[in-house]
C-alpha cells in the first residue's frame, strides 16, 4: 500500500513537472547564475568535483529513460525498415548537418557553435516514445528509433565532433568523450534493461507499466540540476558572453521550426503514414540534451554545453504545440489518402483530443 501511495505521488510530480517544466528551467538558469556569478574563484578550485558529479546526474537522468525501453521491439525493424532507415538518417546525419548549415549563415562563438552541433549529434530522448503514443503514432517505430540511436551514438557522436570540433578549433579529448559516451550511455541501458527484467518477473506489466509512469520524474529533476550546476560553473562566461549566448537562440528556433514543417511537407508528399511520420517527427527533432551536456563537460569545454541546457526553452514548446494539434496533423494525411489514416481512426484521435 505505501509502495502505491509513493508511486502516485511520482506519477503527479512528473504531471506537475511537466506542466511547468519551462518555469523550472528558467529558474535552474536564474539560480545557477546567481550562485556561480558571485562565486566563480571558488568554483573554479572544485572542478575535479562537479566534473564527477555531472556524470552522476547524468547516469540518474537517462537511466530511468531506458527502463522505459522495449528491446523486444527491435525484431520488428524488418518489417519497417524503409521508416527505420529515414528516421535514422533524420536524427543523425541530417540534423546536425542542418545545424552546421545554419551556423555557417549565423557566425557565433566557436564554443557555442560546437555546442549546437553536439547537441544535434546526439540520440533523441525516450521521451519521444511516450509523445509519439499521445500522438496516436507508431511507438514501434519510434522505440527502435530511440534504442539504436543511443547504440550508434557510440561512433556517430565522437565521428561529428572530429568534424566540426576541428573545423571550429575547438581542442576536444576524444578518448575522455568516447570514455564518457560509454558511461552514460551503456551503463544506464544495462541498468535499464537490468531493472526493466528485474520488475517485470517480479510484479509482471502493471509495475512495469507504474514505474515507467514514475521514473521520468527522477530524469526531470535531473535535467533541472544539470542546468543548474552547467549555469553554475559558466556564470562568469555566460554573464561576459550574454550576447553571443543569446544569439544561439536563432539556430535553435530556426532548427526546430524547419524540421518540423519540413518533415511534414515531405511525409505527406512520400506518402508515408500519420502513424510512422508522428514517430520520426518525435525521435528527430526531441534531442537529449543532457547527453551533449555530459560530453561538453568531460571534455572540459564547459561553454559548450550552454546550448543544450537552453534547448528546451525552444524545443519543449514547439512539440508540445505539435503534439496539441496532432489530430489536424493527421486530418491533412488523411485528405492526402484515406486508405492510409482511415475514417474510423482519424475520428478516434479527433475524439480523445
Amino acid at each position: 500500500m505505501k509502495n502505491h501511495v509513493e508511486i502516485g505521488k511520482m506519477e503527479r510530480l512528473k504531471q506537475h513537472l511537466d506542466k511547468y517544466l519551462l518555469v523550472y528551467v528558467g529558474i535552474a538558469m536564474i539560480l545557477g547564475l546567481s550562485v556561480g556569478f558571485p562565486l566563480f574563484k571558488q568554483i573554479g578550485t572544485i572542478k575535479p568535483f562537479l566534473k564527477v558529479l555531472n556524470l552522476v546526474i547524468i547516469v540518474f537522468m537517462i537511466y530511468p529513460m531506458m527502463v522505459g525501453l522495449n528491446f523486444s521491439e527491435l525484431g520488428n525493424i524488418p518489417k519497417m525498415w524503409k521508416q527505420f532507415i529515414f528516421g535514422l538518417a533524420i536524427g543523425l546525419v541530417y540534423a546536425p548537418l542542418l545545424m552546421a548549415l545554419l551556423i555557417k549563415i549565423m557566425p557565433m562563438n566557436s564554443y557555442l557553435s560546437f555546442g549546437l552541433i553536439l547537441v544535434f549529434s546526439v540520440p533523441c530522448s525516450s521521451m519521444a516514445i511516450a509523445a509519439t503514443g499521445l500522438a496516436k503514432g507508431n511507438t514501434e517505430l519510434s522505440t527502435i528509433l530511440v534504442t539504436i540511436q543511443f547504440i550508434l551514438s557510440l561512433v556517430v557522436v565522437p565521428l561529428w565532433i572530429s568534424i566540426f570540433g576541428a573545423s571550429f578549433h575547438v581542442p576536444f579529448p576524444m578518448f575522455e568523450i568516447i570514455q564518457t559516451l560509454i558511461i552514460i550511455v551503456a551503463i544506464p541501458m544495462l541498468l535499464g534493461f537490468a531493472t526493466k527484467s528485474s520488475i517485470e518477473s517480479k510484479g509482471g506489466k502493471k509495475a512495469l507499466s507504474k514505474a515507467r509512469a514514475s521514473l521520468p520524474a527522477i530524469s526531470l529533476i535531473a535535467l533541472f540540476t544539470m542546468i543548474f550546476l552547467i549555469f553554475m560553473e559558466q556564470a562568469h562566461l555566460i554573464i561576459s558572453k550574454w550576447q553571443s549566448v543569446l544569439v544561439t537562440l536563432a539556430p535553435l528556433t530556426l532548427y526546430y521550426v524547419i524540421t518540423i514543417l519540413l518533415l511534414t511537407v515531405v511525409d505527406i508528399l512520400l506518402m508515408v503514414k500519420y502513424r510512422d511520420h508522428m514517430a520520426i517527427v518525435f525521435t528527430s527533432v526531441g534531442k537529449n540534451e543532457g547527453t551533449a551536456m555530459a560530453i561538453a563537460l568531460a571534455g572540459g569545454i564547459g561553454l559548450a554545453a550552454v546550448p543544450a541546457a537552453i534547448a528546451p526553452l525552444i524545443q519543449v514548446p514547439l512539440l508540445a504545440t505539435y503534439l496539441k494539434f496532432h489530430w489536424k496533423i493527421a486530418g491533412l494525411f488523411s485528405k492526402r489518402s484515406r486508405h492510409l489514416v482511415n475514417e474510423y481512426e482519424l475520428h478516434e484521435i479527433e475524439e480523445e483530443s
